[in-house]
C-alpha cells in the first residue's frame, strides 16, 4: 500500500477512541475500544460487562435457601 501525500500529511499514527458507556443504568452496556489509523480501523476490542455485579460467586458458598433470597434482591 502506498500512500502519497504532502510534507507531514503523509505520515500517519494511530488513534485510540474509547467509545461508551453512555449510561451505567442502560441495559446491554457496551464499551468499543478502537484504534484507527487515519480514517481507517485497525483493531476494535469490544468490553462488555458492565453490569456483571458477582452474584454468581454469593451463591456458590450458600445452600439453595439462601440462594433463593439472594436471587430474589438481584
Amino acid at each position: 500500500e502506498t500512500t502519497i501525500g504532502i510534507g507531514g500529511a503523509a505520515e500517519s499514527t494511530d488513534m485510540v477512541l474509547n467509545i461508551g458507556p453512555q449510561h451505567p443504568s442502560t441495559h446491554g452496556v457496551l464499551r468499543l475500544r478502537i484504534v484507527l489509523d487515519g480514517e481507517r480501523v485497525q483493531h476494535a476490542e469490544p468490553v462488555i460487562g458492565y453490569m456483571h455485579r458477582g452474584a454468581e460467586k454469593l451463591f456458590e458458598a450458600r445452600d439453595y435457601r439462601q440462594i433463593i433470597m439472594l436471587a430474589n434482591r438481584h
